[in-house]
This record gives C-alpha cells, structure tokens and sequence, in this order.
C-alpha cells in the first residue's frame, strides 16, 4: 500500500469550485470523498469570520452542520468532478485534498497497480498532474516516537504556554540533552505536525 500526493489543475466541472471563490477568506479542507451512483459526495471542513454569508450562497444540494461560530462541516451530495471520479474508478482512495486558487493536491492511498492504472486515466484524459509525493503508507511526514515524546512533555510542562512555564534550557536539563538539540528536535516534531495539519491528512 502506498500514500500518494498529485497536484493537477482545479477541474472546470467540479462543483467545489463554489467553495474555491471563498479561499481568500476561509481556510477549507476537503476531508472525505466517496461516490455512489457515478455522483460525488464530499465532506468540506470550513473555517472563516463570515461562515453565514457563506452558506447563503451554497446549493440546497449541500447539508452542513455547525462546528463552532466560525466553523461548520458541509457534506457536498450529488456534485460532479471528473478527476475525482478517475481517481475513485482507478481503485484509489482519496483520503483528502487541498483546494487552492488554480489547483488542487489530492492525497490518495492505493497499491502499485491502482496508481499506474490511474496515471494512464490522467494521460488518456489529458489532464495535467505532478507527483508530489509518493512512499510506503504512513511514512510521509511521520512523527518519530523521540519527536512525540519530546512534544508530549513540552506541552505537559507547560513550554508552549504564554508566558511559557519552562524555559528551553530547562526543559533540556530535565530531558539530559543540548538544549540546541532540544530546539531542533521541537522545531522538526512542530513542523511535521502542521504540514500534516494543512495538508488534511
């Protein structure tokens, strides 16, 4: 099983492009995508100041469901999308994706066979797209056990606190290493923690 990323041009006929007018004010994650009966149904999460005005100007097809006053859940039924679509028939499974202006980075899981078949779909369609990533399923970005441990105990000390509770050098006398180490250790575990946040993994 592997873990793929491409990135391929915003398809004309999708549906969420409904969604993509609004990313200069709301920060959208497309979380879940399955179909039933040729259509798509897509789970949205969608965080912005104006989540109302936003949902007044959504199809009745989308059902949505409040999270927080400046986030809701939307579930997108019956939309089309035909790369999505050549994705799914490919035997993939899309286990998120990120929209942007211009493109959008779908993350997938499948086998070997499945993505061969799915690049030869793309070609056969003309549909342009660039492998991001690909590797053994899980391994992208993954956090090391020191890396989640460190972070664990950072955080329970209090050292992302404001003010913060511990100070580096302290934390790394307790830990019995450099704090330099300490530091590059923190910075690796956050930033892998936040590319796997933004992504929508």
């Amino acid at each position: 099983m592997i873990e793929v990323q491409i990135k391929t041009p915003a398809p004309p006929d999708c549906q969420l492009s409904i969604v993509r007018r609004v990313l200069d004010e709301a920060i959208v994650k497309v979380e879940k995508v399955s179909t039933f009966n040729e259509e798509l149904r897509s789970l949205i999460d969608l965080k912005a100041r104006n989540v109302e005005k936003i949902l007044s100007e959504l199809p009745a097809t989308c059902v949505f469901s409040p999270v927080a006053k400046d986030e809701v859940k939307i579930l997108f039924k019956g939309h089309t999308c035909h790369v999505a679509l050549t994705i799914l028939k490919s035997g993939c499974l899309i286990s998120s994706a990120v929209l942007e202006k211009d493109n959008v980075t779908w993350n997938i899981i499948c086998d070997e066979d499945s993505f061969i078949k799915l690049s030869r779909e793309l070609e056969k369609e003309g549909v342009e797209f660039e492998i991001v990533y690909k590797g053994r399923f899980g391994e992208k970005d993954k956090v090391t056990l020191r890396e989640e441990e460190i972070l664990k105990i950072a955080l329970e000390k209090g050292y992302f606190d404001f003010p913060k509770k511990i100070k580096l050098e302290e934390l790394a006398s307790q830990l019995n290493i450099a704090p330099s180490t300490l530091s590059e250790i923190l910075r690796r575990g956050q930033k892998k923690v936040l590319e796997k946040y933004f992504s929508g993994n």
